[in-house]
């Protein structure tokens, strides 16, 4: 056996080293690491397409929102059966409503379907356009955006995409009620928004992603393509991903292209990969102890908060902090998609409990804010009161001065009735139409007597002339409270309807003894009755 020098069986067996780690090193990277990449990039590709349908969903539920203020109106179910109601033509069709709504289009139909008022403005080019799509002897496919009439109490409506002349849009298609959602079928309220570089430009604000218009493919192809509120299922990584937007009848009406902030996994070597190896050939066994903590756990400590958070749901950022340039893109992508997520999420959350008006809360932000104090004052036994407030002969204001000075003094009594309440259980919100109700936590008869003077007052120091008052030269209110005590809760219950008409009774007792006055009255002394 030829014998050889120890230097050449130290280089040798170095040679032997550094392929055997190289080897391994090549191998992990391309079997472990690069797989998991893998998935972490399909995740991250799967969370932009689930953005883009989120982002899509938002902008049809705020012309949702939009519509349902419009049809569901007094005067607009009024103006239905009396379309010659010239004032109402000028007051609801004027430019700057499709500007500050940002819509291109409002169609008011007649329970026959046929146009009563139709207006088409670019709110971004600021020209008149014409539409033609709510012909329905034309185009009977178009009657699909129409929710099935009903006459109970509800305001049926759609939303979706449609094909106009002048390109795709979004509509939203509401039933024409009374404030109070009830009345007979008299119509409907179309309104849209045309698809247009500006609505691309939003989605891809909001996606963080490149979004571009394509031409519609042919059938085979685009039956292959994704819905865009289709569940998104596993994406293989590939540049972009392309959904469809389709009208009530399943036809195409533009197909959006989502080019992905990552497209392509990375190579297996590189400058970096190939410094480690070096260096880690030189100090093979200080790498064999620390090559978990530089590699294997960071790609593992990443794929695991992925999973978690794709399991929990949870909107809260992952570890940024990586020694692989990769690892570090993909957690900071994901990090920056889950943050506008949440924006979203806050955003949304706002909106679905604010007027958009007056900026206070609406409605649903009013109940939800009564059950807090009902169960303050059934586990801490705090009571609470109830004002209902009501602007006295608001119709005949807008019916003097117009809607839009209508909005802006709804805007300023909403702005002194929110400075009534100073304490932080004290919660003002607008019912509807010109009803406020304030919840005041508790007090007793006096300061609240106190309290209602002192908002009168209030609100008769605006001034805001009010030319067809009977009851004064400006604006004034009437209102009408309900006391609860904790003495009142029974079987730890509190029946807030009924206390909410008591309220109401009080504020009809009020007007009907001159307005620009309040009428309280104690829930202990009704209960019995109810």
């Amino acid at each position: 056996m030829k014998s050889i020098t120890f230097n050449q069986l130290q280089l040798r067996l170095l040679l032997i080293l550094f392929i055997l780690f190289t080897g391994t090193v090549c191998s992990y990277r391309y079997f472990i690491e690069l797989p998991k990449l893998e998935e972490s990039i399909a995740k991250l590709s799967e969370r932009e397409v689930d953005t883009l349908s989120f982002s899509i969903s938002s902008n049809l539920n705020i012309l949702s929102r939009v519509s349902f203020d419009y049809a569901v109106w007094t005067t607009t179910y009024d103006f239905i059966n009396n379309p010659s109601d010239d004032k109402f033509i000028q007051e609801n069709n004027v430019d700057n409503t499709f500007i500050s709504m940002e819509i291109d289009g409002i169609f008011y139909l007649n329970k026959d379907l046929e146009a009563v008022l139709v207006k088409g403005f670019h709110h971004i080019k600021q020209i008149d356009m014409d539409f033609s799509f709510y012909d329905f002897d034309k185009y009977p496919e178009n009657k699909s955006i129409l929710p099935p009439a009903i006459t109970e109490n509800g305001a049926p409506r759609k939303t979706g995409f449609i094909n106009t002349q002048h390109g795709p849009a979004i509509f939203s298609t509401t039933q024409i009620r009374d404030s109070d959602m009830n009345g007979d079928f008299r119509g409907y309220l179309v309104m849209i928004q045309l698809i247009e570089d500006k609505f691309v430009e939003q989605l891809s604000k909001y996606t963080l992603t490149n979004i571009t218009y394509q031409e519609i493919p042919p059938k085979e192809e685009l039956s292959r393509l994704p819905n865009w509120d289709d569940k998104t299922e596993k994406i293989k990584i590939k540049p972009y991903t392309d959904i469809v937007l389709r009208d009530m009848t399943d036809n195409p009406v533009a197909v959006l292209r989502m080019t992905h902030s990552i497209s392509h996994i990375p190579d297996i070597f590189n400058i970096q990969s190939l410094l480690f190896i070096v260096l880690i050939s030189i100090l093979f066994y200080v790498v064999y102890l620390t090559l978990s903590i530089i590699i294997i756990n960071p790609v593992k400590r990443l794929a695991e908060d992925l999973k978690q958070h794709d399991n929990l749901k949870m909107y809260t950022p992952i570890n940024d902090q990586y020694m692989l340039s990769e690892l570090v893109t993909v957690s900071k992508n994901v990090n920056e998609l889950m943050q506008t997520v949440q924006e979203q999420n806050d955003i949304l959350s706002q909106q679905a409990n604010t007027d958009l008006l007056t900026k206070l809360l609406n409605r649903r932000g009013l109940i939800s804010a009564m059950e807090h104090h009902k169960e303050l004052c059934i586990r801490k036994n705090v009571g609470f009161n109830i004002v209902m407030i009501d602007i006295d002969h608001f119709k005949a204001f807008n019916d003097s001065v117009g809607h839009l000075e209508g909005d802006v003094a709804l805007y300023e009594v909403a702005t002194v009735l929110k400075e009534q309440c100073r304490r932080g259980g004290d919660t003002c919100a607008r019912y509807g139409g010109e009803e406020f109700v304030l919840l005041l936590s508790e007090m007793n008869h006096s300061d609240l007597q106190q309290k209602l003077i002192q908002t009168l007052q209030a609100v008769q120091g605006l001034q805001l002339t009010h030319p067809s008052s009977p009851v004064a030269g400006h604006i004034t209110i009437s209102a009408g409270a309900v006391m609860i005590q904790p003495s009142d809760v029974v079987n730890f219950n509190l029946p807030l309807n009924e206390i909410f008409k008591v309220a109401d009774n009080a504020l009809y007792e009020a007007k009907n003894t001159g307005r620009n006055c309040f009428v309280i009255k104690h829930w202990c002394d009704l209960k019995v009755n109810h």
